[in-house]
């Protein structure tokens, strides 16, 4: 099984067969957004930013 861990909390993140650069993931543990920034060998970052763009075409209504 093919898995990274969180540089936030180092809890273990498994992709399975999912793992590709740029994929955004959320930890499970912590709840911090991650991105895949290097496949071999695996290797997570902050991706904030990115989660933002990424969500940009979801309307949040608060009622």
């Amino acid at each position: 099984m093919t898995k990274g861990f969180c540089p936030e909390c180092d809890s273990s993140i498994n992709f399975g067969n999912n793992l590709r650069k740029g994929l955004l993931v959320t930890c499970p543990n912590c709840g911090a957004y991650l991105k895949v920034i290097s496949e071999s060998p695996i290797e997570l970052d902050w991706a904030d930013d990115d989660w933002d763009d990424f969500n940009d075409d979801e309307e949040y209504d608060d009622d």
